[in-house]
């Protein structure tokens, strides 16, 4: 009797988890329009899912667009994924650059710089799309003015949209003067385009010093820079990591420093956690230099009383015998090569922290026949790390996703993965190897830390992802670009 009732308890518990990765894959309605090389899925509404085209790849590490040149289309592809307009778009200046493109309430908006040589300056523009006509409207709003140097200016605007999507800021990094040092200019603007508040804070250092690592607007208007120092420009260094504040009622930014006695903090994120009123901040850190990684290092920042709470928690010896294969340092003791991807927040004040292994090698060889030298990328995308952590800072549970992707001068568009987060469980999809005929593999975790792996499309299926234009669309799906068969199309992941 009892065999009977673990029999009866296996079956329930293994049915629990087949219907929690039972995938469905969709595919789209594809014409002659979706030629070009690569595609990207900027945003959806009632109407149906907007895709990107373009002939450059998009930097799957980078949220923000900022196009390589100003030959794209945008496609409005309906609920059932089939094309109903195509626009190949064309801006009221063709020397203009396109930094992003975003949805502000409920509306699709091209953000634009064009250099004024008159006046030297760099306008940022927006130029709204008529949806349902598929076409610009003919007059850009202009934004943001800066005073511009083709040799002090980089020319690239960030763009960030609060979470609750009513607000968006613009952040430029330019010189302060003519002593070069750098001044960080912001504005924000309702989703409506009208300006909320805007400042230009000086600061004390020289471009190329002052680094950006992370930028992050809160629903009340107040911005959060990650920044930090590149001081003595070498491989063993303290990376100086600040938080700085700025809000519309101060003229001046509230500077953090953020530190931890005697190790390296590397590579760290932030997370505005508006369910709990707190800044949060995770990252790994080395007791060697700032470029590997020994343990996990959180901090909250309480917003209300500007209190901070801080934990290093280090990697235990059973999941450092897990990379016993793979390249370590400090005697086994530090992983290199994993950089933090994403800080999933969890409704209790705690993080899921996603974490990918990847790095570039190259090679240069003479070709004799073009009497000329040649350069190769050879792009390695491995494990990808998942860490649970409580609000405390210890962590909860760990999980290793097990991939080995390598590819030639693709720029990695298809590497790496793509994720959606459900209420209890993250799902992750991603191709098994870089080759036109890939397996394709789905991994799902649970909240409690349980995990499953499947194959969803065997390689005779012919169907290689590209993860770097991906987008979730509801809670547990995602519109995939891919090739199928060699030619571009978009797959609907279901869960």
């Amino acid at each position: 009797m009892k065999r009977i009732f673990l029999l009866f308890v296996v079956l329930i518990i293994s049915g629990l988890l087949h219907n929690s990765m039972a995938q469905q894959l969709t595919f789209a309605n594809t014409d002659k329009s979706f030629k070009r090389m690569y595609s990207k899925v900027i945003g959806q509404n009632e109407q149906g899912y907007f895709i990107l085209k373009s002939n450059y790849p998009f930097n799957n590490k980078q949220n923000q667009l900022r196009l390589r040149d100003n030959n794209i289309a945008i496609s409005l592809l309906n609920k059932n994924l089939s094309l109903v307009w195509n626009l190949n778009v064309q801006l009221p200046d063709p020397t203009a650059d396109i930094q992003d493109i975003q949805f502000l309430s409920d509306s699709l908006f091209l953000f634009y710089t064009s250099i004024n040589k008159v006046n030297n300056t760099s306008d940022l523009y927006a130029i709204k799309l008529d949806i349902k006509r598929g076409e610009l409207n003919s007059t850009p709003t202009k934004l943001v003015s800066i005073a511009f140097d083709r040799k002090s200016n980089r020319g690239v605007y960030y763009i960030q949209q609060s979470k609750n999507g009513q607000l968006f800021s613009t952040m430029y990094k330019q010189p302060a003067g003519e002593n070069d040092k750098m001044a960080i200019d912001v504005h924000v603007f309702q989703s409506d385009l009208n300006l909320v508040w805007h400042q230009n804070y000086p600061t004390e250092f020289f471009d190329g010093v002052l680094l950006l690592n992370d930028f992050k607007l809160g629903n009340d208007s107040a911005l959060y820079f990650l920044t930090s120092l590149d001081l003595a420009k070498k491989t063993l260094r303290n990376r100086n990591f600040n938080l700085s504040i700025a809000s519309p009622t101060s003229s001046s930014l509230l500077n953090i420093p953020i530190n931890q006695d005697k190790l390296f903090l590397n590579d760290l994120h932030m997370e505005i956690d508006e369910l709990n009123g707190k800044v949060v901040l995770a990252g790994f850190y080395s007791e060697m230099n700032s470029t590997s990684s020994a343990g996990i290092f959180t901090a909250n920042f309480l917003v209300d009383s500007q209190k901070w709470t801080k934990n290093t928690e280090s990697f235990k010896a059973k999941f450092l015998n897990e990379f016993v294969a793979e390249r370590t340092v400090n005697r086994g003791t530090e992983l290199i090569n994993y950089f933090i991807d994403r800080l999933v927040l969890r409704s209790d004040g705690g993080i899921i922290l996603v974490a990918e292994s990847n790095y570039v090698t190259e090679s240069t060889n003479y070709n004799s026949y073009y009497q000329m030298y040649t350069t190769s990328y050879t792009y390695h995308y491995d494990n990808v790390l998942l860490f649970s952590i409580h609000p405390n800072g210890k962590i909860d549970w760990e999980q290793i996703i097990r991939k080995n992707q390598v590819s030639d001068d693709d720029a990695a568009f298809y590497s790496s993965y793509t994720m959606a987060v459900d209420a209890d469980r993250i799902y992750f999809v991603y191709n098994k190897s870089i080759k036109k005929a890939s397996e394709l593999a789905a991994f799902s975790v649970s909240n409690k830390g349980l995990s499953d792996e499947k194959i969803i499309a065997k390689e005779n299926e012919n169907i290689l992802l590209m993860p770097a234009g991906a987008k979730q669309i509801t809670a547990d799906q995602l519109l995939v670009p891919c090739l199928v068969k060699s030619k571009l199309n978009l797959v609907r992941v279901s869960f």
